[in-house]
């Protein structure tokens, strides 16, 4: 899959701060929606470089 280990590393550094990645369903498959531990939606219709540059600004917040 493309962009998969980057999609990885996206998700683990989310998670780290509390966050969930999911990957939406038909027709969206290609987009993601992070969720915090309370499963509400904190943003969704994320592409692949939209979701890799929002880990990387929460990652940074200490």
């Amino acid at each position: 899959m493309l962009f998969e280990e980057e999609i990885k590393e996206a998700d683990e550094k989310l998670h780290k701060k509390g966050y969930y990645v999911s990957n939406m369903v038909e027709p969206y498959d290609n987009l993601y929606e992070v969720y915090d531990k309370n499963s509400n939606v904190i943003i969704d219709y994320l592409t692949v470089m939209q979701l890799i540059q929002l880990s990387r600004m929460i990652n940074q917040i200490p």
